[in-house]
């Protein structure tokens, strides 16, 4: 068997780690999710509270969840028991379970993004019909197809280790995302009605905004910023003794919410242009946004550039859930990181079979394992590191010889208002939540 702590390798730099936890936080949800909230809830307004949380909650939240991960060198199978968290085991399992589950749905999505990509550029080169959501769900083996290989990429990613994989494609991805964004925005502002459009989007509307917004933008933060107790942890026990958490912690934070402006910035003077409402959602981008690519000049250029700077990022959040499990089992079974990989791709293939029969299932799936045991994993990781890892003796005398892996302000409000605050997006999550699928049930029955 063998040990993880003697094979545990290292992120090569600072900077490979901040690209390594920007890839994390940077997704779908800048993408799709956040210019609709935006343009929902006050425009400005919610960018502003948006950004307020993110360095107030979701900064130090992420500096909780890697300090767990590098003081204990553990993913989240060893993370809470090594924390002495009373049933850590436990509460470990259920979030590699998590991990599982969700990772199963969100690689059906990211391997959309890869087929209307590829379809966008198809369309480029022989001139037939713009992919819509009809075209690209006809073929069940088409689709299936598009996701194996995404699994199998992120895969053989992971195949070539912490440094040679993750961190390498981090550092590269990163940059090219936000190089072709900032050339898509230019090109998106002059299409017709694009600078006007963005001019609304950015007004701030106060009268729009309300107290439960506020909630949905810390949700928003924890759900972006990738917390819950199980890839931060994992890329924290990665993390050399001399990375600044600090630092780290404002860049991914920063590099977050640059990204979801940037998406914003593009996808809203696109959507203006051919008056499809900010409130599509999903259908924005996989409908919406190949048809603007097609009027426009050199489109079919734009648009497969655009989708795969996307799916490069989409990739990187994969490919973490992807190291969380590869991470737990090796440190619970001390399996290789080959074995581990072929068990990884056989599940995670199989496990979103399901996507493609059920309906609704990635929106059911997602309440479960997404809005309800994400932050109840971000809230563990936070009780871990404070109430139960902190308080133990090596730690304690750390403390007093003013050693700390945390500053003891940070110590108290990770203690006491961060769990308060991961509570609130809970319960709202919840009760958003809830209203959704049931209107789903209803309207499928």
């Amino acid at each position: 068997m063998v040990s993880p702590d003697s094979e545990r390798s290292l992120f090569a730099s600072s900077t490979g780690a901040l690209f390594a936890t920007a890839g994390v936080a940077i997704g779908l949800g800048n993408i799709w999710r956040f210019p609709y909230m935006m343009g929902r809830d006050g425009g400005v307004v919610f960018l502003l509270v948006y950004l307020f949380f993110a360095l107030t909650v979701g900064a130090p939240m992420l500096m909780a969840e890697w300090t767990l991960g590098r003081e204990t060198r553990r993913g989240p199978l060893g993370a809470y028991t090594r924390a002495g968290l009373r049933c850590g085991g436990f509460w470990g399992w259920l979030l590699v379970v998590t991990v599982v589950m969700s990772a199963s749905y969100y690689g059906v999505v990211v391997a959309r993004v890869l087929h209307v990509a590829v379809e966008v550029a198809r369309t480029a080169v022989t001139g037939g019909p713009t992919p819509d959501h009809a075209r690209l769900t006809a073929s069940i083996v088409e689709q299936y197809a598009y996701l194996a290989l995404s699994v199998g990429l992120g895969c053989g990613v992971l195949g070539l280790g912490v440094r040679r994989g993750v961190e390498r494609l981090s550092t590269i991805a990163i940059p090219l995302f936000f190089l072709i964004f900032v050339a898509l925005i230019v090109r998106a502002l002059a299409l017709p009605g694009g600078v006007e459009g963005l001019g609304a989007f950015l007004t701030p509307r106060w009268s729009d905004f309300e107290a439960r917004d506020a909630l949905s933008a810390l949700g928003q933060v924890i759900f972006s910023l990738g917390l819950g107790g199980t890839f931060m942890v994992v890329y924290g026990s990665y993390m050399r003794p001399g990375t600044r958490l600090g630092r780290t912690a404002i860049g991914t934070t920063l590099a977050d919410v640059a990204a979801a402006l940037l998406a914003a910035l593009l996808i809203v003077p696109a959507a203006a242009s051919v008056g499809a409402p900010l409130s599509s959602g999903p259908p924005l981008m996989f409908d919406v946004l190949p048809r603007v690519f097609r009027q426009t000049p050199a489109g079919g250029l734009l648009g497969s550039l655009f989708f795969f700077g996307v799916y490069l990022v989409a990739m990187l959040s994969l490919v973490a859930a992807y190291e969380t499990l590869v991470a737990a089992m090796r440190d619970a079974l001390g399996w290789t990181r080959r074995r581990t990989l072929a068990l990884l791709f056989a599940a995670q293939t199989a496990l979103a079979l399901p996507a493609y029969l059920l309906p609704r299932y990635i929106e059911v799936s997602d309440f479960v394992w997404g809005t309800t045991l994400q932050p109840l994993g971000a809230a563990l990781a936070v009780i871990a590191l404070t109430w139960s890892l902190i308080r133990r003796r090596d730690l304690a005398r750390r403390r007093a010889a003013g050693d700390s892996p945390l500053p003891e302000w940070l110590y108290c409000w990770l203690r006491y208002v961060v769990p308060v605050a991961i509570l609130a997006t809970l319960v709202a999550g919840w009760w958003d939540g809830v209203g959704t699928i049931t209107s789903l049930l209803n309207h499928a029955g």
